[in-house]
């Protein structure tokens, strides 16, 4: 309540009361033993006033109107506010199915790749296991390998030949025949050379080299001429022998010496090997012996190396004996890996071979035997022989009958993806211990 309101009510109050104290006080006095009114007396002197206290104005009371027309009072109370609301990441866009191939379109083509190859994989293997096994698949092949590809003749040689190059690319071949020519060095023996895929990767420089110095052997000046000559000629091929049994292999390969031996690329013609005699084997010398094509079987006797060398040899022993893909092509490959060892120069000397035959797993090994006939009738080679029991079967052949001593030096199996089909092989002859002691 207004206390100005209050104030005016209380004092209203008080005005009331002395009013009517002074109206009874007047009442008393004129009493029965006073004089009326209209008697001669003399008149009384009226009395005070009553207190009447100063009534201020009130003000105005408002009109009472309808709630309607009242506008909104906002009230005293105040309420508490709500805690402010996270502030919220804006939402990326809806993805689409463009969008999300454009992220995952590497991983999920890698994925497809794999999947499909597995795929095929377990395919291949569950048709191979389910068919019968071929007949190469067994220790007593029916079909005994020559050496000759019954698909290849005379004229489709150079065909053939061609046709092995992208699938060998493919596969890390060619890079492996590279790493293969690398560890050729002074006389040279390649068994089972075929065409000569090998030859473009060998070191000819030093038989140049060897050309030179022997041109300058008859001049004043041949002891400098041959301080002249590199010394790389003493790291690399000083003389080459290729052997194989296929003469149209061998005229393949002829050509290709021509074109990659640099002395010999003004050279004469030459003769084809083909028109060499099967009777005694078909032998092409050529750069002063340098240089030899040899027609023969590696079961037989192997021609010895030339008469001269590095230092001026004549123990007819090579020092490196390369091999691609021969073990798998011969009849009896024990017999030619101990004939190998009666060629190389003991202790020194290195075979190497690069074959293919049985992998890691059994699963690989099953595709191989099914699809074993059908690579023989093509390359006449089994691909499906265990090449490692092979070389250690001859090593032990060897040591047991006293032959010269076969030491393995290192077996891979390299290209991760081939899985371990393809096989790397470094063997060794021992020295003998009497012999070491005479030099």
């Amino acid at each position: 309540m207004n206390p100005c309101v209050t104030t005016r009510r209380a004092c209203a109050a008080v005005a009331a009361a002395r009013g009517q104290c002074a109206r009874r006080w007047a009442h008393i006095e004129s009493g029965p033993g006073k004089p009326r009114l209209g008697s001669k007396s003399k008149p009384k002197a009226p009395g005070p006033t009553p207190y009447k206290p100063c009534a201020l104005p009130l003000p105005p009371r408002p009109s009472r109107a309808s709630p309607t027309n009242l506008p909104r009072q906002r009230t005293s109370q105040v309420r508490p506010r709500p805690p402010p609301l996270p502030k919220s990441k804006p939402q990326p866009p809806a993805d689409t199915l463009l969008s999300v191939w454009r992220a995952t379109w590497l991983p999920l083509s890698g994925a497809a790749l794999v999947a499909g190859a597995l795929g095929f994989y377990i395919f291949g293997t569950a048709a191979a296991s389910l068919q019968r096994p071929c007949p190469a698949c067994h220790s007593d092949h029916q079909t005994t390998p020559t050496g000759r590809p019954p698909a290849l003749t005379g004229d489709n040689a150079e065909q053939f030949d061609k046709e092995l190059d992208w699938p060998e690319y493919w596969m890390g071949i060619t890079g492996l025949r590279r790493r293969l020519a690398a560890h050729a060095r002074g006389d040279v023996l390649e068994l089972a050379m075929g065409s000569g895929r090998n030859l473009a990767h060998y070191d000819w420089s030093p038989i140049e080299a060897a050309l030179v110095a022997a041109a300058a052997a008859a001049t004043a000046d041949e002891p400098r001429r041959r301080e002249n000559v590199p010394m790389r000629a003493r790291q690399g091929i000083t003389s080459f022998t290729g052997l194989d049994i296929s003469a149209d292999m061998l005229d393949v390969a002829r050509r290709k010496l021509t074109e990659t031996v640099p002395p010999l690329k003004d050279a004469a013609v030459v003769v084809r090997a083909a028109a060499a005699a099967d009777s005694t084997g078909g032998h092409l010398s050529l750069l002063d012996g340098r240089l030899r094509l040899v027609r023969s079987d590696a079961h037989h006797a192997l021609p010895p190396a030339p008469s001269f060398g590095p230092n001026g040899g004549g123990d007819s022993k090579y020092d490196s004996v390369m091999q691609t893909f021969g073990l798998c092509s011969v009849a009896d490959p024990v017999a030619v890996l101990r004939n190998l060892a009666t060629v190389v120069k003991p202790g020194t000397g290195r075979i190497v071979l690069l074959e293919h035959g049985r992998g890691h797993l059994g699963l690989v090994n099953g595709l191989l035997d099914r699809h074993a006939g059908r690579h023989f009738d093509k390359y006449g080679c089994w691909w499906n022989r265990d090449i490692q029991a092979i070389v250690e079967e001859a090593a032990a052949a060897a040591a047991a009958e006293g032959a010269p001593r076969l030491t393995v030096v290192r077996v891979e199996r390299p290209k991760v993806l081939q899985l371990g089909t393809l096989v790397w092989v470094e063997l060794k002859v021992e020295e003998d211990p009497a012999a070491a002691g005479k030099k």
